[in-house]
């Protein structure tokens, strides 16, 4: 009997520890089923979760969602030449960018500007899901090419522009940057498209111009002091046989006579701040920027003369012109405004509100 009690105890005991067993394995994947991936716990929420909120203080804020940080996020970066997706923090991207897009020499207060306008960008397209074409399955919002998104460049690509002052410059851009940490422009509770430039050539353009809508927080405002931007004016010629095949280049079917060629280029309108909207040349009608675009110039304030033999075209300003603009933001910051006023005066009626992570 005491061996058929024992036997019976020893049964017991092995039932009662494979149930544990069993239930210890079911709890575990339970917990990791229900454990959300890596790569989603980064992940932007979606965009109605990010509309800006105002409390009662009339500040606004944005939420971006990051499980492991409380105050950034991660995100993935395409370095197009490298040919390579980096994994870096918000915060960095903008120093890199605010590196790449302008001087270091700024004055602090146009520096901060830059990194306001630079980080709204970046959020804007994260909010928005922009997905890089042809990344969409790597989750890539941002790029490092200028003419898609924001120019970009590292520590080692810094050390190189930099020389002996990396250490000075790096400092004051990572200080500009860490004083205006998680702050984008914000209009009627979004995150607005942050668009800047060089140098506007003395007036900002409205967006309507470019746009043909109506965008309240772009508007033309007189643009001082960017006479020191490299670029501000410039001078281009084209011989005849050079011009006529760059345009062909674009539109096969354009018609001129070599003769008297001049008399077939006229300018048929400017907007109001005096950028070319659209140019004839022979048959054709092109718009002031694919103008640009196929000639190189600076921007589409530009004037067309005749040469001896060929054309000569006369530029002002450097950039689209919309929003703000960076020459004029640092002559703003030499007068003693602070960033947010300058940020204030390019982007109308818009508020300065703080990321929120969670």
């Amino acid at each position: 009997m005491k061996k058929e009690v024992s036997k019976r105890r020893h049964n017991f005991f092995w039932l009662d520890t494979t149930l544990m067993l069993l239930a210890l394995v079911v709890l575990l994947i339970a917990n990791i089923v229900a454990k959300p991936a890596l790569n989603n716990s980064k992940n932007v929420q979606k965009e109605k979760d990010n509309i800006v909120q105002e409390s009662k203080n009339q500040s606004a804020s944005t939420t971006l969602q990051s499980k492991n940080q409380k105050d950034d996020i991660y995100i993935n970066l395409l370095r197009k030449e490298k040919n390579k997706i980096e994994r870096i923090s918000l915060e960095e991207y903008v120093i890199g960018v605010v590196a790449a897009e302008m001087p270091a020499e700024f004055n602090l207060e146009a520096l901060k500007a830059q990194a306001v306008a630079s980080r709204t960008y970046a959020a804007r397209r994260i909010v928005g899901k922009a997905l890089h074409k042809g990344y969409e399955g790597k989750k890539v919002y941002l790029c490092d090419d200028f003419s898609h998104c924001q120019a970009y460049i590292d520590k080692d690509e810094m050390k190189q522009k930099w020389g002996k002052n990396f250490e000075k410059y790096y400092s004051k851009i990572r200080k500009a940057v860490g004083e205006t940490k998680g702050e984008v422009l914000v209009y009627n509770g979004r995150i607005i498209d942050s668009l800047y430039h060089a140098a506007s050539g003395g007036k900002t353009e409205d967006a309507k111009e470019v746009f043909s809508e109506e965008i309240p927080y772009l508007k033309s405002v007189v643009s001082r002091g960017e006479e020191g931007c490299p670029k501000f004016s410039g001078e281009f010629y084209f011989t005849y046989g050079e011009f006529i095949k760059r345009l062909k280049k674009y539109f096969p079917g354009l018609r001129v006579e070599t003769k008297n060629i001049f008399s077939q280029i006229r300018v048929i309108e400017r907007t109001t701040t005096q950028r070319v909207r659209c140019v004839k040349v022979g048959n054709t009608i092109l718009s002031g920027n694919q103008f640009r675009n196929i000639f190189g110039l600076y921007s589409t304030e530009f004037w067309i003369y005749p040469d001896k033999r060929g054309v000569r075209i006369q530029t002002r300003g450097y950039g689209h012109g919309l929003g703000m603009s960076q020459w004029g933001a640092n002559y703003l910051a030499r007068q003693g405004k602070n960033y947010k006023q300058i940020l204030l005066y390019y982007y109308q009626n818009v508020k300065i509100c703080r990321l929120k992570y969670r």
